[in-house]
């Protein structure tokens, strides 16, 4: 049947071949994941490494690597494989920018005349930024730390302690419960903190914020993006913004979080209202929220450090989508880490859709050496996908004294969870000092003077110091257990090449009372037959042993830390 062309509303397109074909199947293997929606992460500034293989042989390959990597908005570009060995190709790309990004294989078998697209889905991967590498986090307690001028004057202490960044619990001004948590204006700093001279307390954080960044200091800020004061200017002048709640007596919906299977309500907090019904309301609360987040994050990213995203598991999805992607175009180097307590499928899911470059881990709920053994294996094994940020404990839980026994517990967990994770830890204020009540930062207080561990503080600073100075502890996926499963000691070897024996052996006594004496074996382990050469790096004293007797012998709250090389190169 023929119709007149006037019928038709538009022409009707023609198909256009761009002389691509589909791939056959079974013929390449791949060094990469091919599983639909799985990704993995590497570092800005890292090589992203590929191999293909052609199982059988061909005359004349040419293979890219079709990808947005490194481009601009809706571009895409093509990186061009080199031929590494017969029938093998590999490409090894410098990643500039952060970001999440797609790639796809793309070959010719006859020099470029016809091009097949590799018959598997497109592959994904989330750079993060370099800064994520080398996280030594110190958390500062505000209420219990005086004016910003004083925290001013504390940040050579903490960079004298070996720490590179800060945590900064939120310091908006207060509302009526007075929790940090609980803001009465989110874009003011609270009076408490700002010192005589300096009304509004920005020219004193301008200071601060000047003095991390010469310091080499990142400054990390938490964001409450849930909720607010009771009493705060939002509720005032905008009641509408609260989530309504006819069981409440002012009709406001309480905040809350699970614990131990219970709801908790926060009775100082409402619950802000994302999912408003009215199109402009909804528009002008997710607008200040991102405002809120911005405002905050440029002085993060000042010091080319990061935000926290208080309760995320309790977040609005679709604003969180929302923000995280305005937050990304406006500042792509941030570091973005969550508080994200749930399954690992869900933590899967969001690391991939949202990029997070960090995620909280609770090594602190696992006490004894064997479940902590099982929760390191755990966060190196999934250390592809997901990066955990791995502090000795959180302003949320007790110190080491009341969660492990002792304040000098301190130094063996700190011990574990640098030199045995994957490149991301820290302390609470206080905990160098032995200080044995978790710190209570709600309230305005007066500023804690606290007195000093030297061994405690010392401890730390030989364990940043190593941390420090090798790349092997910011990897993921090169630990290995050599303490035989021992009920308080945790022992790994982390070698620099799976092809040689260099590296580091770490030793950490979780026992608080008991020494012990360990005969290690690692001839099945390690390359040469012979003898190991080791230097203490707290003490600097350097021996020998052989691979089949290494003798360890480690006091109550020990540590032994052990550079591992041929004669002469453990220096």
């Amino acid at each position: 049947m023929n119709l007149k062309h006037s019928f038709f509303p538009f022409p009707i397109p023609r198909l256009k071949s761009r002389n691509m074909r589909i791939g056959e199947e079974g013929l390449l293997r791949r060094s990469f994941s091919v599983v639909p929606d799985d990704f993995f992460r590497i570092y800005q500034y890292e090589n992203l490494h590929l191999d293909v293989e052609f199982r059988h042989e061909e005359a004349q390959v040419k293979v890219l690597l079709y990808t947005n990597i490194d481009c601009a908005g809706d571009e895409w570009r093509e990186l061009e494989f080199r031929e590494k060995k017969n029938r093998v190709f590999s490409l090894s790309y410098n990643v500039r920018h952060c970001g999440s990004y797609q790639f796809k294989l793309k070959y010719s078998l006859d020099n470029g005349k016809t091009w097949y697209w590799d018959r598997v889905p497109f592959s994904h991967v989330i750079v993060d930024p370099e800064a994520v590498k080398d996280i030594r986090m110190y958390t500062l307690i505000p209420a219990v730390s005086g004016t910003i001028s004083e925290w001013t004057e504390m940040l050579p202490h903490i960079a004298g302690l070996g720490f590179n960044a800060v945590h900064l619990l939120p310091i908006t001004s207060l509302d009526l419960s007075e929790s940090p948590y609980s803001a009465f204006d989110l874009f003011s700093i609270d009076h408490a903190y700002t010192g005589k001279g300096d009304r509004s307390g920005f020219a004193s954080f301008e200071k601060f914020v000047e003095k991390a960044g010469k310091l080499g200091i990142r400054l990390c800020f938490d964001l409450a993006l849930n909720h607010i004061g009771i009493r705060s200017n939002m509720v005032k002048m905008c009641p509408e913004w609260i989530v309504p709640d006819k069981n409440e007596k002012d009709g406001l919906k309480r905040a809350g979080c699970w614990h131990m299977n219970a709801w908790l309500k926060w009775g100082d907090l409402v619950k802000i209202y994302y999912d408003h019904p009215h199109h402009d309301i909804r528009n002008d609360i997710w607008e200040y929220m991102k405002k809120y987040s911005l405002f905050w994050a440029h002085f993060a990213q000042l010091t080319g450090g990061m935000v926290r995203l208080d309760n995320l598991h309790s977040s609005h999805e679709g604003f969180v989508t929302d923000l995280l992607q305005e937050m990304r175009k406006t500042y792509p180097d941030l570091i973005v880490m969550a508080e994200f307590f749930t399954d690992s499928n869900t933590m899967l899911k969001r690391a991939a859709e949202w990029q997070i470059n960090l995620f909280l881990a609770n090594q602190w709920e696992y006490p004894y050496a064997g479940d902590l053994r099982n929760y390191l294996r755990y966060i190196h094994d999934i250390g592809r996908k997901i990066r955990f940020y791995l502090p000795l404990t959180t302003h949320d839980t007790g110190v080491p004294a009341q969660l492990f026994g002792a304040p000098e517990a301190a130094v063996p967990r700190y011990a574990v969870t640098a030199l045995m994770g994957t490149g991301q830890t820290g302390i609470v204020q206080g905990v160098e000092y032995g200080h044995r009540e978790k710190i209570d930062f709600i309230g305005r207080k007066e500023k804690y003077t606290f007195r000093e561990n030297v061994h405690i503080a010392e401890g730390m600073k030989h364990i940043n110091r190593v941390f420090a100075e090798s790349p092997v502890f910011h990897q993921s996926g090169n630990v290995e257990f050599i303490d035989s499963g021992h009920g308080a000691v945790l022992g790994i070897l982390r070698r620099m090449e799976k092809e040689n024996d260099r590296g580091y052996f770490v030793f950490a006594n979780l026992d608080i009372h008991n020494g012990y004496t360990m005969q290690v074996d690692l001839s099945y382990l390690m390359h040469s037959t012979g003898t190991v050469h080791m230097e203490d790096r707290v003490t600097g004293a350097r021996y020998k042993s052989q691979i089949k007797d290494i003798t360890i012998d480690i006091e109550p709250c020990g540590i032994r830390i052990l550079r591992v090389g041929q004669e002469g190169e453990t220096r």
